[in-house]
């Protein structure tokens, strides 16, 4: 949707060439370059996860993705331990959202006291957000509570626009379909690492996808949230001299993701698969290093190509 001039694409669908894909080892090491167009190809779990772990799968351009990284990073901006990173939200706000909705959601949040976006004055501690009936129309379930309190879980519409944005949040009573062959549906949980990377990654990918040209603004802000200060610095140093983005370690965006569970608590492994339909696919994986107090993240290295 980004700043409101992309059109929505569902997978299979993609038709946007990217290229010299560039590929990078790691900060500091060498890189190599591989020509190539891009169309959404479905990403493989790596072999070395478990059938037990946890994951999180993305498809660029794909309807509940996008509201999915929305919201995810929407919720981490709002949780953050030092309180709400006010930056990140208003940017992903400005990304995410139509600017006719935008401005009647600021009124009727200063209206109610309530937080628009997620209509309530805290934050879920789980989420889904799944395909309706509708094609232009998704369901959001975010759930609150927990522990010792009642779980109490909420429903809304989100409307979207061919091209545009977001148009609309409503409550709804209406269930989300069910997952199946052909019904997405992604499931993240508040704080926990693999969620987060996967709102890191699908936000930022959404950031640099934008139909008219990188969304700085967002890019900027996402980094600033989810990078230790450190390794943020070192990285933009890598940049700079490799002529790639350290993020994702290539020049273009890819077509399809996944996170998944490490080897331990502070590691998370990131999936990208460039290529796809009359070219072949490139798949990356790369492993992202955790603070871990924070969880923010201290390094990403790719681990190989194949």
């Amino acid at each position: 949707m980004s700043r409101n001039t992309r059109a929505l694409r569902r997978p299979g669908r993609r038709a946007v060439v990217a290229a010299g894909l560039v590929l990078a080892v790691g900060l500091g090491m060498s890189t190599q370059a591989v020509a190539q167009a891009a169309a959404p190809a479905p990403a493989k779990a790596s072999a070395a996860a478990s059938a037990a772990s946890r994951s999180i799968t993305g498809f660029n351009g794909d309807l509940v993705t996008q509201t999915a990284d929305f919201y995810g990073a929407y919720i981490d901006a709002k949780d953050d331990a030092g309180g709400p990173d006010t930056k990140l939200a208003k940017a992903l706000r400005t990304h995410y959202l139509a600017p006719a909705f935008a401005k009647r959601l600021a009124a009727w949040e200063k209206k109610n006291n309530l937080d628009g976006v997620l209509r309530a004055q805290n934050v879920p501690v789980e989420w889904t957000v799944g395909e309706s009936r509708n094609g232009l129309d998704v369901i959001v379930s975010l759930t609150y509570g927990g522990g010792e309190s009642p779980t109490t879980t909420t429903r809304f519409v989100v409307k979207h626009e061919v091209v545009g944005g977001i148009t609309d949040i409503r409550p709804t009573s209406a269930a989300p379909a069910k997952p199946s062959a052909t019904k997405r549906s992604v499931s993240g949980r508040t704080g926990e690492s693999v969620t987060r990377i996967a709102d890191f990654y699908g936000a930022y990918v959404d950031a640099k996808d934008d139909a008219g040209g990188p969304d700085t603004k967002l890019a900027k802000a996402l980094r600033t949230h989810y990078l230790a200060p450190a390794f943020a610095k070192r990285l933009a140093a890598w940049e700079k001299k490799n002529n790639l983005d350290g993020v994702l370690r290539a020049q273009n965006v890819p077509v399809d993701w996944t996170v998944s569970e490490g080897r331990d608590s502070r590691e998370i492994r990131v999936t990208h698969a460039f290529g796809g339909g009359e070219t072949p696919t490139v798949t990356t994986d790369l492993v992202v290093k955790l603070e871990p107090v924070s969880g923010d993240v201290t390094d990403i290295r790719r681990t190989s190509t194949h």
